[in-house]
């Protein structure tokens, strides 16, 4: 197995493939006390791992918002990253961008993100849910999933896969 130092990560948390080889990897820069209160120490970034193996920030800034679930849109030729912290942002980021610029709006407490065809798909702890967002605008899809993790996408069954994390249990939901 291939491993690579990340020496000064705080809370490693995603991974993204870009179409060059290169991996992204959020930090959302959180800790847990000794009685599971959340502490956010900072910094927030996305570190790149080259076809290399050579580590680098590839974005950094409270502009990430805690950054949590990042993926890639094809169509966009960007990284969709959605933010765990109060800013409540799905975002859009491309390598070399100043800062993240904001697509969307939502319940935050974001974790996960899939692109799914023209949508973003996004689970949400702070209304237990998983929404999509084509235009910018919120469109509840699976509602009733309590503290929903990371998330994946079958896009040849059109199904959204949703680890509930305090229910140590993978949910599987048809799309409609």
């Amino acid at each position: 197995m291939d491993s690579v130092k990340l020496d000064s990560a705080v809370f490693l948390n995603d991974v993204a493939v870009a179409a060059t080889g290169a991996i992204y990897i959020t930090d959302t820069g959180i800790r847990f006390d000794d009685v599971g209160n959340v502490l956010h120490p900072g910094p927030d970034r996305v570190f790149r791992i080259g076809p290399d193996r050579k580590v680098t920030v590839a974005a950094r800034g409270d502009s990430l918002g805690w950054p949590n679930g990042i993926t890639v849109d094809q169509v966009g030729k960007r990284f969709i990253i959605v933010a765990f912290g109060a800013s409540k942002a799905v975002l859009s980021w491309k390598p070399g961008d100043r800062a993240p610029k904001v697509i969307a709006k939502g319940a935050g407490g974001f974790d996960g993100v899939e692109v799914a065809g023209t949508r973003i798909l996004v689970s949400s702890w702070a209304d237990s849910t998983v929404s999509a967002y084509e235009t910018g605008q919120e469109v509840k899809v699976i509602t009733g999933v309590p503290s929903p993790a990371d998330i994946g996408y079958d896009a040849k069954r059109n199904r959204v896969l949703i680890p509930i994390f305090q229910g140590n249990r993978v949910e599987v939901w048809q799309l409609r």
